[in-house]
């Protein structure tokens, strides 16, 4: 079953619960670690001010427990996430419990059919923007927070915020070794498709690296990575509410989504350009292999680029060999650009006990403001004001943008689409788009077999695009 008609039985479910009781709230895929920003640290005094010891205990006098729900594993496994929380705990005097989950959306998707899933979670894309009040607690009005913080779009719904972007990435990155390319002769980063496959075959006839690592096994999230180079591809901030308003198809020839897939479906056909067995890749494994300089390229968001650093450093290995490049595509006015992009928003479970709803509150603040972990990670800060990290160096030119928020009509519009069409931009079932053209482009099937599998998308996608009531009246004007 698809997680989005799994999805659609969990909406029922908790709409049945809502009448009979009460609302509730709700990897990939996204500096220098010690480099913090001037507004992501409190001043002296504010934190005076703020930890006069705000003791989080029940009517019992016992201390509150938060439950928080992640889907970074390697952080629950190495500690770190613990380790940093002490401070959040010492301050508001309370326990925070921290639960990971691999299959992340599809896990916490199926929790959310009961009022048991933790008190602060990341919110599966799964959820419709229009639902978010059925699952979620508001966290305040987009007017307010915006000022604040960036993205906080993200999770909105009728002007109110139910999700704080954790921290945000660089996307329409490339993840790459800088040693292999410069021992490759490659010393321009690519700024067209074409450029960049040349660039892969190069690298295959001078190293003997593999030149461009698929991570299939894991494709469900890895092939969604792809999906984070589209907005950057089109340098338009309107992308999405353009494609809705001129009735555009999905996927059009010398289109951001038709050239960033083409691009992934041109790689994968080619046999010498990707690993032997994809059926057989680890993802955890290749990190230390790029770090190595066994692979010499993967599409990540700039969240990954801290796991193959540290990968490296742990290993004895030069942390300065792992880069990030703006994609391989250049707009119509001739301008690289790259998005700066959410990633997972945290929300607060709207049946959790009041007071365990604000603390969690506190939580997201603290988390986003004051743990440092968006500059461990060496990731965007969703603070305004926070500092870029430092080894986007290789983006100097490329002009920076975040994608519009839609205007009031076309609010969670894309989403719904998306969900109700059954494309699944993001999603990652078996029988997604973005898996079954890795998997025609692995047989062999040519221009023929991406030009089926598109045709198919546009088609179901128009259709519910045509059908949807709030696009139609806001056409009507």
């Amino acid at each position: 079953m698809k997680l989005r008609r799994i999805i659609a039985g969990i909406l029922a479910v908790s709409t049945v619960f809502m009448m009979t009781a009460c609302q509730d709230q709700g990897t990939s895929s996204k500096t220098d670690t010690s480099s913090k920003t001037e507004n992501s640290s409190t001043t002296e005094e504010s934190k005076n001010d703020e930890s006069k010891e705000e003791e989080s205990k029940t009517e019992s006098g016992e201390k509150l427990t938060l439950k928080v729900l992640t889907h970074r594993t390697d952080r629950k496994e190495d500690g770190s996430l613990e380790k940093m929380t002490e401070a959040f705990e010492e301050k508001y005097n309370c326990t925070v419990e921290y639960q990971a989950f691999k299959d992340y959306a599809g896990d916490v998707s199926t929790m959310m059919s009961t009022t048991s899933y933790g008190d602060v979670l990341m919110i599966p894309d799964t959820v419709k923007v229009a639902e978010l009040g059925n699952f979620f607690e508001p966290l305040g009005s987009y007017d307010d927070l915006k000022e604040t913080y960036m993205w906080a779009d993200q999770k909105m719904y009728d002007g109110t915020v139910y999700g704080l972007a954790h921290l945000g990435s660089v996307s329409g990155g490339i993840c790459y070794n800088k040693k292999v390319w410069e021992a490759a002769g490659i010393t321009t980063a690519p700024k067209t498709a074409e450029e960049f496959i040349n660039a892969l075959k190069q690298i295959e006839e001078k190293t003997d690296a593999i030149p461009y690592y698929t991570n299939y096994k894991d494709a469900s999230w890895t092939a969604s990575q792809w999906c984070s180079l589209v907005m950057s591809a089109s340098g338009n901030a309107n992308y999405e509410t353009d494609k809705l308003t001129k009735k555009e198809d999905l996927f059009i020839e010398g289109d951001a989504y038709y050239n960033v897939f083409k691009l992934m479906y041109d790689i994968y056909s080619d046999s010498k350009l990707i690993e032997g067995d994809p059926m057989g890749t680890d993802w955890e494994g290749s990190k230390l292999m790029i770090a190595k300089g066994e692979i010499a390229t993967m599409t990540m968001g700039s969240w990954a680029v801290s796991q193959f650093k540290q990968i490296a450093s742990e290993n004895g290995l030069n942390p300065d060999d792992i880069g990030y490049m703006p994609a391989p595509f250049t707009a119509k006015d001739g301008k690289q650009y790259a998005q700066l992009a959410a990633d997972y928003c945290m929300g607060v479970n709207k049946n959790s006990a009041a007071d365990v709803k604000e603390l969690g509150k506190k939580y997201i603040e603290w988390f986003i403001k004051e743990s440092g972990f968006s500059e461990s990670e060496q990731s965007v800060n969703a603070l305004k004001g926070s500092k870029l990290p430092g080894y986007l160096s290789a983006f100097e030119g490329c002009e920076y943008f975040t994608a519009a928020t839609a205007p009031e009509g076309l609010t969670g519009v894309w989403n719904a689409i998306d969900n109700d069409s059954e494309v699944g931009i993001w999603a990652g079932d078996s029988a997604n788009f973005k898996l079954r053209m890795a998997e025609a482009a692995f047989a062999g099937e040519g221009d023929a077999g991406f030009k089926t599998i598109i045709d198919e998308m546009n088609s179901k996608w128009n259709a519910t695009r045509d059908a949807n009531e709030a696009l139609n009246t806001y056409l009507a004007g």
